[in-house]
Protein backbone atom coordinates (compact mmCIF):
# COMPACT_ATOMS: atom_id res chain seq x y z
CA UNK A 1 0.00 0.00 0.00
CA UNK A 2 1.48 3.52 -1.34
CA UNK A 3 1.44 6.06 1.53
CA UNK A 4 -0.66 9.10 1.72
CA UNK A 5 2.04 11.06 3.37
CA UNK A 6 5.89 10.21 3.60
CA UNK A 7 7.88 12.50 5.56
CA UNK A 8 11.61 11.96 5.39
CA UNK A 9 14.27 13.13 7.36
CA UNK A 10 12.58 16.73 7.89
CA UNK A 11 14.26 19.46 9.71
CA UNK A 12 12.71 22.86 10.52
CA UNK A 13 14.83 24.89 12.09
CA UNK A 14 14.11 28.77 13.54
CA UNK A 15 16.69 31.02 13.23
CA UNK A 16 16.46 33.48 16.42
CA UNK A 17 18.73 36.23 18.11
CA UNK A 18 19.27 34.04 20.65
CA UNK A 19 20.25 31.03 18.47
CA UNK A 20 18.85 28.48 16.42
CA UNK A 21 16.01 26.51 17.63
CA UNK A 22 15.81 22.79 15.91
CA UNK A 23 12.33 22.94 16.29
CA UNK A 24 11.63 19.39 13.93
CA UNK A 25 15.19 17.64 13.65
CA UNK A 26 15.47 14.68 11.64
CA UNK A 27 12.05 12.77 11.79
CA UNK A 28 10.69 10.13 9.19
CA UNK A 29 7.33 9.06 9.66
CA UNK A 30 4.28 8.22 7.31
CA UNK A 31 0.64 7.59 6.94
CA UNK A 32 -1.48 4.64 4.83
CA UNK A 33 -4.78 5.38 3.69
CA UNK A 34 -7.48 5.26 6.32
CA UNK A 35 -4.68 5.00 8.90
CA UNK A 36 -4.09 6.87 12.22
CA UNK A 37 -1.08 7.87 13.57
CA UNK A 38 -0.59 9.28 16.49
CA UNK A 39 2.11 12.23 16.93
CA UNK A 40 2.82 12.21 21.23
CA UNK A 41 5.25 14.51 23.21
CA UNK A 42 4.98 16.99 26.32
CA UNK A 43 4.13 20.34 24.95
CA UNK A 44 7.57 21.76 22.88
CA UNK A 45 8.77 18.65 21.51
CA UNK A 46 7.83 19.60 18.06
CA UNK A 47 4.56 18.21 17.18
CA UNK A 48 2.90 21.16 16.09
CA UNK A 49 5.68 22.53 13.95
CA UNK A 50 5.47 19.23 12.24
CA UNK A 51 2.13 19.65 11.11
CA UNK A 52 2.92 23.01 9.73
CA UNK A 53 6.02 21.92 7.97
CA UNK A 54 3.40 19.66 6.06
CA UNK A 55 0.81 21.99 5.50
CA UNK A 56 3.97 25.05 4.44
CA UNK A 57 2.77 27.32 7.01
CA UNK A 58 6.17 27.80 8.65
CA UNK A 59 6.82 31.59 8.54
CA UNK A 60 10.30 33.65 9.20
CA UNK A 61 12.73 33.16 11.03
CA UNK A 62 11.48 29.50 10.60
CA UNK A 63 12.53 27.37 7.78
CA UNK A 64 12.62 24.06 6.93
CA UNK A 65 16.32 23.17 6.34
CA UNK A 66 16.06 19.37 4.63
CA UNK A 67 14.33 16.49 4.27
CA UNK A 68 11.00 15.99 1.70
CA UNK A 69 7.56 15.86 2.13
CA UNK A 70 5.89 13.84 -0.48
CA UNK A 71 1.72 14.04 -0.68
CA UNK A 72 0.74 11.23 -2.80
CA UNK A 73 2.83 11.76 -5.99
CA UNK A 74 3.48 15.40 -4.98
CA UNK A 75 6.47 16.69 -3.51
CA UNK A 76 4.76 19.33 -1.31
CA UNK A 77 8.37 21.58 -0.96
CA UNK A 78 8.85 21.85 -4.71
CA UNK A 79 4.72 22.92 -5.74
CA UNK A 80 3.99 26.33 -6.53
CA UNK A 81 2.30 28.50 -3.77
CA UNK A 82 -0.74 28.51 -6.03
CA UNK A 83 -0.82 24.38 -6.00
CA UNK A 84 -0.01 24.43 -2.01
CA UNK A 85 -2.95 26.85 -1.62
CA UNK A 86 -5.38 24.44 -3.64
CA UNK A 87 -4.21 21.70 -1.48
CA UNK A 88 -4.75 23.00 1.78
CA UNK A 89 -8.49 22.99 3.19
CA UNK A 90 -9.28 20.40 0.23
CA UNK A 91 -7.08 17.39 -0.04
CA UNK A 92 -5.30 18.09 3.46
CA UNK A 93 -7.03 20.21 6.11
CA UNK A 94 -5.94 20.48 9.73
CA UNK A 95 -7.64 21.36 13.12
CA UNK A 96 -5.62 23.83 14.69
CA UNK A 97 -5.12 23.60 18.86
CA UNK A 98 -6.68 27.41 18.76
CA UNK A 99 -10.31 27.64 16.99
CA UNK A 100 -9.57 31.41 16.91
CA UNK A 101 -6.62 30.92 14.78
CA UNK A 102 -9.09 29.31 12.27
CA UNK A 103 -12.40 31.51 12.34
CA UNK A 104 -13.07 34.74 11.65
CA UNK A 105 -14.70 37.05 14.10
CA UNK A 106 -16.10 38.92 11.72
CA UNK A 107 -18.32 36.54 9.95
CA UNK A 108 -20.73 34.75 10.35
CA UNK A 109 -20.17 30.70 10.82
CA UNK A 110 -22.21 30.29 7.44
CA UNK A 111 -20.39 32.42 5.90
CA UNK A 112 -16.81 30.66 6.92
CA UNK A 113 -18.24 27.32 6.33
CA UNK A 114 -19.99 27.79 2.62
CA UNK A 115 -16.52 29.94 1.22
CA UNK A 116 -14.25 26.64 2.60
CA UNK A 117 -16.67 24.63 0.17
CA UNK A 118 -16.73 26.86 -2.61
CA UNK A 119 -13.04 27.75 -3.07
CA UNK A 120 -12.57 24.70 -4.12
CA UNK A 121 -15.59 23.88 -6.01
CA UNK A 122 -16.92 26.60 -8.15
CA UNK A 123 -19.59 24.71 -8.95
CA UNK A 124 -21.84 23.85 -6.04
CA UNK A 125 -24.87 25.67 -5.28
CA UNK A 126 -24.98 28.02 -2.64
CA UNK A 127 -28.24 26.04 -0.72
CA UNK A 128 -26.20 22.75 -1.84
CA UNK A 129 -23.19 24.17 0.27
CA UNK A 130 -25.62 25.56 2.77
CA UNK A 131 -27.04 21.80 3.48
CA UNK A 132 -23.16 20.22 3.77
CA UNK A 133 -22.46 22.62 6.19
CA UNK A 134 -25.10 22.16 8.31
CA UNK A 135 -25.14 18.93 8.27
CA UNK A 136 -21.33 18.73 9.52
CA UNK A 137 -22.23 21.03 12.13
CA UNK A 138 -24.72 18.37 13.55
CA UNK A 139 -22.08 15.77 13.04
CA UNK A 140 -19.78 17.28 15.53
CA UNK A 141 -22.71 17.74 18.21
CA UNK A 142 -23.83 21.29 17.68
CA UNK A 143 -27.97 21.22 18.03
CA UNK A 144 -29.85 23.55 16.18
CA UNK A 145 -27.63 23.58 12.98
CA UNK A 146 -29.31 26.10 11.48
CA UNK A 147 -29.81 28.56 13.96
CA UNK A 148 -25.85 28.52 15.02
CA UNK A 149 -24.98 29.09 11.31
CA UNK A 150 -26.04 32.40 11.36
CA UNK A 151 -23.85 33.22 14.84
CA UNK A 152 -20.32 34.75 15.15
CA UNK A 153 -17.71 33.35 16.57
CA UNK A 154 -17.56 35.36 19.80
CA UNK A 155 -21.48 34.06 20.59
CA UNK A 156 -19.86 30.18 20.94
CA UNK A 157 -17.63 28.87 23.79
CA UNK A 158 -14.62 27.89 23.52
CA UNK A 159 -15.65 23.96 23.06
CA UNK A 160 -18.26 25.17 20.31
CA UNK A 161 -15.22 26.88 18.71
CA UNK A 162 -13.81 23.98 18.01
CA UNK A 163 -16.62 22.01 17.06
CA UNK A 164 -16.72 24.14 14.29
CA UNK A 165 -13.64 24.28 13.46
CA UNK A 166 -13.77 20.60 13.51
CA UNK A 167 -17.03 21.01 10.92
CA UNK A 168 -15.27 22.80 8.47
CA UNK A 169 -11.96 20.33 8.49
CA UNK A 170 -14.18 17.63 7.42
CA UNK A 171 -16.35 19.66 4.58
CA UNK A 172 -14.52 18.75 1.59
CA UNK A 173 -13.46 15.03 2.68
CA UNK A 174 -9.86 15.87 2.54
CA UNK A 175 -7.37 12.43 1.99
CA UNK A 176 -5.52 13.61 5.10
CA UNK A 177 -6.52 15.47 7.81
CA UNK A 178 -3.98 16.71 10.78
CA UNK A 179 -5.84 17.20 13.68
CA UNK A 180 -3.60 19.31 16.84
CA UNK A 181 -5.31 18.36 19.75
CA UNK A 182 -8.50 18.12 18.53
CA UNK A 183 -10.79 17.30 21.44
CA UNK A 184 -8.71 19.40 24.48
CA UNK A 185 -11.44 21.59 24.48
CA UNK A 186 -14.67 19.19 24.64
CA UNK A 187 -16.47 17.53 27.08
CA UNK A 188 -16.16 13.64 27.45
CA UNK A 189 -19.39 12.79 25.59
CA UNK A 190 -18.70 15.35 22.46
CA UNK A 191 -15.55 13.84 22.37
CA UNK A 192 -16.37 10.52 22.16
CA UNK A 193 -19.15 11.69 19.58
CA UNK A 194 -15.80 13.77 17.32
CA UNK A 195 -14.01 10.81 17.46
CA UNK A 196 -16.15 8.28 16.26
CA UNK A 197 -17.55 10.18 12.90
CA UNK A 198 -13.19 10.83 12.17
CA UNK A 199 -12.99 7.36 12.38
CA UNK A 200 -16.03 6.47 10.50
CA UNK A 201 -14.44 9.17 8.10
CA UNK A 202 -11.31 7.39 8.03
CA UNK A 203 -12.74 4.00 7.14
CA UNK A 204 -15.20 4.40 4.50
CA UNK A 205 -13.26 6.94 2.68
CA UNK A 206 -9.29 6.22 3.26
CA UNK A 207 -8.73 9.46 4.37
CA UNK A 208 -5.65 9.12 6.77
CA UNK A 209 -5.26 11.44 9.95
CA UNK A 210 -2.66 12.48 12.15
CA UNK A 211 -3.60 13.04 15.52
CA UNK A 212 -1.51 15.39 17.06
CA UNK A 213 -1.58 15.51 20.98
CA UNK A 214 -0.29 14.68 24.56
CA UNK A 215 -3.00 12.84 25.76
CA UNK A 216 -2.31 9.52 25.06
CA UNK A 217 -5.30 7.84 27.00
CA UNK A 218 -6.61 9.03 23.71
CA UNK A 219 -4.42 7.71 20.76
CA UNK A 220 -4.36 4.42 22.42
CA UNK A 221 -7.94 3.78 21.75
CA UNK A 222 -7.80 5.48 18.20
CA UNK A 223 -4.52 5.29 15.84
CA UNK A 224 -3.04 2.78 14.39
CA UNK A 225 0.34 3.49 14.89
CA UNK A 226 2.26 5.89 17.30
CA UNK A 227 5.44 8.16 17.00
CA UNK A 228 6.64 9.72 20.51
CA UNK A 229 8.52 12.69 19.94
CA UNK A 230 11.14 14.83 22.45
CA UNK A 231 12.97 17.64 21.79
CA UNK A 232 12.52 17.79 18.18
CA UNK A 233 13.05 14.20 17.35
CA UNK A 234 11.09 11.20 17.32
CA UNK A 235 12.35 8.58 19.80
CA UNK A 236 10.28 5.60 19.27
CA UNK A 237 7.78 4.83 16.50
CA UNK A 238 5.74 1.50 16.25
CA UNK A 239 2.13 -0.08 16.37
CA UNK A 240 -0.35 1.28 19.11
CA UNK A 241 -0.36 -1.92 20.47
CA UNK A 242 3.68 -2.13 21.24
CA UNK A 243 4.21 1.27 22.18
CA UNK A 244 1.28 1.35 24.85
CA UNK A 245 1.69 -2.21 26.04
CA UNK A 246 5.50 -2.65 25.33
CA UNK A 247 7.35 0.19 25.16
CA UNK A 248 11.37 0.36 24.97
CA UNK A 249 12.04 4.08 25.10
CA UNK A 250 12.42 5.32 28.74
CA UNK A 251 10.71 8.37 27.98
CA UNK A 252 7.77 6.49 26.47
CA UNK A 253 7.58 3.95 29.22
CA UNK A 254 7.65 7.33 31.38
CA UNK A 255 4.78 9.06 29.58
CA UNK A 256 2.41 6.02 30.26
CA UNK A 257 3.11 5.52 33.82
CA UNK A 258 2.10 9.05 34.05
CA UNK A 259 -1.28 8.43 33.00
CA UNK A 260 -4.51 8.06 35.35
CA UNK A 261 -5.77 5.11 35.99
CA UNK A 262 -8.71 3.68 38.21
CA UNK A 263 -6.01 0.83 39.24
CA UNK A 264 -4.12 3.39 40.50
CA UNK A 265 -6.78 5.13 42.52
CA UNK A 266 -4.95 6.44 46.01
CA UNK A 267 -1.07 6.50 44.76
CA UNK A 268 0.94 9.42 43.93
CA UNK A 269 0.78 10.01 39.98
CA UNK A 270 3.90 9.17 38.39
CA UNK A 271 5.86 11.73 36.93
CA UNK A 272 9.20 11.89 34.79
CA UNK A 273 12.28 13.52 36.52
CA UNK A 274 13.76 16.50 35.52
CA UNK A 275 12.53 18.91 33.12
CA UNK A 276 13.03 19.67 29.17
CA UNK A 277 16.05 20.78 28.27
CA UNK A 278 16.15 24.30 26.85
CA UNK A 279 15.71 23.96 22.82
CA UNK A 280 18.24 26.84 22.74
CA UNK A 281 21.08 24.68 24.11
CA UNK A 282 20.04 21.40 23.37
CA UNK A 283 22.91 18.54 25.06
CA UNK A 284 25.86 17.31 22.82
CA UNK A 285 24.51 13.83 22.89
CA UNK A 286 21.05 12.40 23.87
CA UNK A 287 18.15 15.18 24.60
CA UNK A 288 16.63 12.49 26.93
CA UNK A 289 19.93 11.96 28.92
CA UNK A 290 19.57 13.89 32.07
CA UNK A 291 15.77 12.50 32.82
CA UNK A 292 17.02 9.15 32.10
CA UNK A 293 17.17 6.65 34.35
CA UNK A 294 19.55 4.03 31.78
CA UNK A 295 21.83 6.69 31.33
CA UNK A 296 25.03 6.06 30.89
CA UNK A 297 28.65 8.23 29.71
CA UNK A 298 28.14 7.37 26.02
CA UNK A 299 24.90 9.28 26.51
CA UNK A 300 26.42 12.74 27.35
CA UNK A 301 28.57 12.57 24.05
CA UNK A 302 26.52 10.73 21.22
CA UNK A 303 22.69 11.43 19.82
CA UNK A 304 21.14 8.31 19.10
CA UNK A 305 20.48 6.89 15.73
CA UNK A 306 16.96 5.88 14.57
CA UNK A 307 16.80 1.87 14.76
CA UNK A 308 14.60 -0.44 13.51
CA UNK A 309 14.10 -3.42 16.12
CA UNK A 310 12.72 -7.13 15.18
CA UNK A 311 9.39 -6.13 16.31
CA UNK A 312 9.15 -3.42 13.86
CA UNK A 313 9.46 -0.46 15.58
CA UNK A 314 11.93 2.38 14.99
CA UNK A 315 13.71 3.42 18.30
CA UNK A 316 16.33 6.18 19.53
CA UNK A 317 18.45 4.93 22.09
CA UNK A 318 21.97 3.59 22.51
CA UNK A 319 21.60 1.49 25.93
CA UNK A 320 18.19 -0.25 24.89
CA UNK A 321 19.76 -2.79 22.87
CA UNK A 322 21.84 -3.82 26.44
CA UNK A 323 18.34 -4.37 28.19
CA UNK A 324 17.16 -6.37 25.60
Amino acid sequence: MKPILEVENLKTYFFTKEGVVKAVDDISFHINPGEIVGLVGESGSGKTITGFSILGLIDSPGKIVSGNIKFKDLDLQKISAKQMQDIRGNRIAMIFQDPMMTLNPVLRIETQMIETIKAHNKTISQQDAYNTCRDALGLVGISSPDERMKAYPHQFSGGMRQRVSIAIALLNKPDLIIADEPTTALDVTIQGQVIFEMQKLCKESGTALLWVTHDLAVVAGITDRISVMYAGRIIEQGTTDKIINQPLHPYTQGLIKSVPSKNKKGEKLHQIDGMVPSMFSLPKGCAFEERCYLRSEQCKQEQPLETQYADGRFLRCLNIGKQT
